[in-house]
């Protein structure tokens, strides 16, 4: 990591696309907006276990929690980009790797904790040429294994958004696998790749953007890979209000990467399952101490409605 007394750099504007300088291996990401819960314990992690002459860069996306202000009293050695306004994940990478001078990129949640050294998953990387993208097994809050790699949305798969997930419990003992995609709250890319690809595709507010990356990834004729071996916790969450945003994404990866009958097919599963789902727990919602359903209901109602307003 850069020398602890070195001031933190900031910037209000995207400045010119960096390439790798040769000082910095791994440049690690984060993109931040109101992260105050979790944000001390992800830097501190980072702090720990990152290589040497790691570059972390910090976006903040217009925060207004004081997360941005401890992250600089605490963290001096961070590389701020200030945001006025929220970019999103998509649009908060793209700018921290505009900034990023390393060979490598960790896009790295800022709810999560590193576990241990990552080195050696940038070796992995490195070594393995055909690879683009890999990612690590994901530990939830308490602990315990979490989906983290999944496969590309076809329209049966759109049906469930769950049947798109890989459950770890289906991974063996084998160093790696080989898999469609990998979350991006743990993806390490090669910097030349992620140029070439143009980075995330800003028309991804919130989810989705993972996904289509790596897609790019495999069409550039590479593979993305999970690698047990190595663990590091996401706490995350499942709220039903990010239930639109999912919806959304999914109808914007159908829209780019399927032909014209099987994109609407898609977007007319994404409706259907929408419909369903909010009659569904719409009337478990109706049962006394239901209230998470009817939170499920309204935010497929809301998904229909986002939805909707994408098509125009």
């Amino acid at each position: 990591m850069k020398n602890p007394s070195m001031a933190a750099q900031q910037s209000d504007a995207h400045t010119s696309r960096a390439e790798p300088d040769g000082t910095h291996r791994l440049s690690i990401l984060l993109v931040n907006h109101n992260g105050m819960r979790y944000l001390e314990s992800c830097l501190e992690s980072i702090h720990r276990f990152a290589p040497g002459e790691t570059e972390v860069i910090l976006v903040d996306n217009a925060s207004m929690d004081g997360s941005l202000e401890a992250a600089e009293k605490n963290f001096p050695w961070l590389r701020i980009v200030r945001s006025e306004r929220n970019l999103g994940f998509a649009g908060g990478n793209n700018l921290a790797a505009s900034n990023a001078g390393g060979s490598f990129l960790l896009l790295l949640n800022t709810d999560t904790l590193l576990l241990e050294p990552i080195a050696p998953v940038v070796d992995w990387l490195e070594n393995h040429r055909s690879c683009g993208a890999v990612t690590i097994n994901m530990l939830d809050g308490e602990r315990k294994p979490s989906a983290c790699t999944g496969r590309f949305p076809t329209p049966l798969r759109l049906a469930s958004f769950g049947s798109m997930l890989i459950s770890p419990g289906q991974f063996g003992g084998q160093e790696s696998y080989p898999v469609d995609w990998v979350q991006g709250s743990f993806l390490l890319v090669r910097a030349d790749l992620w140029r070439s690809l143009s980075g995330l595709d800003e028309r991804y507010f919130m989810y989705g953007e993972d996904v289509d990356l790596c897609r790019r990834i495999h069409d550039a004729g590479l593979c993305c890979a999970y690698l047990p071996g190595w663990q590091y916790v996401h706490f995350g969450g499942s709220a039903p209000s990010r239930f639109p945003a999912q919806a959304c994404g999914f109808a914007a990866y159908a829209e780019r990467h399927m032909a014209a009958p099987r994109r609407l097919l898609c977007i007319f599963v994404l409706y259907a399952g929408c419909l369903l789902r909010a009659a569904f727990y719409l009337a478990r919602g109706m049962a006394p101490g239901r209230a998470i359903d009817r939170a499920r209901a309204a935010a497929s109602w809301h998904a229909i409605e986002a939805l909707m307003h994408r098509a125009g």
